[in-house]
C-alpha cells in the first residue's frame, strides 16, 4: 500500500520547499512552522496535519483537491 504521508511531503519537499530560499522563508510564506518544513522533510516522511496541508495550498492559492491531482493519485 502506498505511504499518503510520504507522498505528500515528498511532493511538498521536492516541488516547493526545495526551489524556496530556504526552509524559514518557505516557513514564513506558508503561514506554518518552521519545525513543520524540518519534519516534512524527513526521509519518511510525516503524518503532516490536513490543515497544514491546507495552509500550504492556501498560500499557493491551490485548493486541496488539486493538490492531490499534482499527486497523480
Amino acid at each position: 500500500m502506498v505511504n499518503i504521508n510520504k507522498q505528500i511531503c515528498n511532493y511538498i519537499a521536492l516541488e516547493w520547499v526545495s526551489v524556496s530560499k530556504s526552509n524559514r522563508c518557505f516557513a514564513i510564506d506558508h503561514n506554518i512552522d518552521e519545525k513543520t518544513v524540518r519534519k516534512i522533510l524527513y526521509e519518511d516522511g510525516y503524518r503532516i496535519p490536513v490543515e497544514t496541508l491546507q495552509k500550504i495550498c492556501e498560500s499557493r492559492e491551490l485548493k486541496i483537491s488539486d493538490f492531490f491531482n499534482l499527486l497523480n493519485l
